[in-house]
């Protein structure tokens, strides 16, 4: 008696396709982060904007092993001697080497009216900066605008200078306090060109959109901190905080107004990338998050204590 083979069990089309759709979202959710990080580099727009944080945690744990083969490469650091609107050639600094604090200005009398400007630098900071001088100054006026994957090198999606100048004239502020610069290491476009990073032409562009804040803070009797920018893990974002540091401290220079470095807190930027650093006890601890850019809430505490340690000792008669 001939015996029956089984008969091959043959996936319909309905399978077929919840299968495939399956297989893209795993995709997607692996690689979302690089994704992410093209169209900020193509378009300058980033799904950062629009999507909520926890579905880039699967790319960003990924990231640490794709190493060199990240969607985008790294510009080279590309530096022209010739038409410029610093005070200082934009140069390399010795290795260990970073821009140090400003402390040029002294609080107005009275309460204050502070603004917390940036992007999700600031907006990791000022919660924990708003609760401490909020607990010592009741009468303070503490005001959080910060704004994630914003920054000045685009202004179609989001305008600090005009948003800034708007509080001022509105809030009667004395205090302008801005933290942000990771959206910026990219091309500029404007309406006649597209204007290449660390260029002479894009250090003149960038530093007038800093010198436009400034400006209009000064003219209006409000002080102004400019906060730098730490070491970063990612290459691109590595140079960039060496160009936009360099800008940031060098109109604060020209305008009189404050800079606080975070480098010697959190890490030199002309150092080797460090996600942890030892504590008064020895300890390691963790200052970074996994993508490298943001602060655990170690590193939030560290920044924070430095930020009202400025304003406290600005506001002494």
């Amino acid at each position: 008696m001939a015996s029956t083979l089984p008969t091959p069990q043959v996936m319909s089309v309905r399978q077929l396709s919840w299968m495939l759709i399956a297989a893209g979202l795993l995709n997607t959710a692996l690689w979302l982060q690089s994704l992410d990080t093209y169209l900020d580099a193509r378009w300058q727009w980033r799904l950062q904007a629009v999507l909520p944080e926890v579905v880039f945690i699967p790319s960003r744990q990924l990231a640490p092993w794709l190493g060199s083969h990240s969607v985008v490469t790294a510009p080279e650091l590309h530096v022209e001697q010739g038409r410029t609107s610093l005070r200082q050639p934009l140069q390399a600094l010795p290795a260990g080497e970073f821009w140090p604090t400003l402390a040029q200005q002294k609080a107005l009398p009275g309460p204050q009216r502070i603004l917390f400007a940036g992007d999700s630098m600031m907006q990791g900071v000022a919660p924990f900066v708003m609760r401490e001088l909020g607990q010592a100054h009741p009468d303070w006026q503490l005001t959080d605008l910060s704004k994630q994957s914003t920054g000045l090198t685009a202004r179609r999606y989001f305008d600090w200078p005009r948003t800034i100048a708007q509080a001022i004239e509105t809030q009667q502020l004395t205090w302008v306090v801005i933290f942000l610069g990771p959206n910026d290491p990219r091309d500029m476009f404007l309406p006649d060109k597209r204007v290449s990073f660390a260029t002479p032409d894009w250090l003149a562009h960038y530093a007038a959109r800093v010198d436009e804040i400034l400006a209009h803070a000064t003219q209006h009797q409000v002080r102004v901190i400019w906060v730098g920018l730490p070491a970063m893990r990612e290459d691109r974002l590595q140079r960039g905080v060496v160009v936009l540091n360099h800008v940031f401290h060098d109109r604060a220079q020209a305008f009189g107004t404050d800079y606080l470095a975070t480098e010697p807190l959190i890490g030199v930027a002309s150092l080797p990338f460090q996600k942890y650093q030892r504590d008064a006890t020895g300890q390691s601890v963790s200052l970074r998050t996994e993508d490298g850019t943001h602060f655990t809430p170690a590193g939030l505490r560290k920044i924070t204590q430095a930020l009202v340690q400025h304003l406290e000792k600005a506001s002494q008669p």
